[in-house]
C-alpha cells in the first residue's frame, strides 16, 4: 500500500467482509478493526502527503 485511496478500498472491502450473513462475530470484529486501523493509516499517508506539498512550495 502506498496510497490513503488504497487503504481506503481495502478497508471498504474488509468492512464488507464483516457484513456478510453467518461471519462470525468475532471474526466480524477483527474485520471491522482492521478497517477502522487502514482508514487511519489512509489519513496518515494523507497528512504525509500534505507536509510533503508544503515543503515543496517553501523552497
Amino acid at each position: 500500500m502506498r496510497t490513503a485511496e488504497e487503504c481506503l478500498t481495502l478497508a471498504m472491502d474488509y468492512r464488507s467482509k464483516a457484513e456478510v450473513a453467518g461471519v462470525n462475530p468475532r471474526a466480524a470484529t477483527v474485520l471491522r478493526n482492521i478497517a477502522k486501523s487502514l482508514i487511519g493509516l489512509a489519513k496518515q499517508y494523507d497528512m504525509l502527503a500534505a507536509i510533503e506539498d508544503e515543503e515543496r512550495r517553501a523552497r
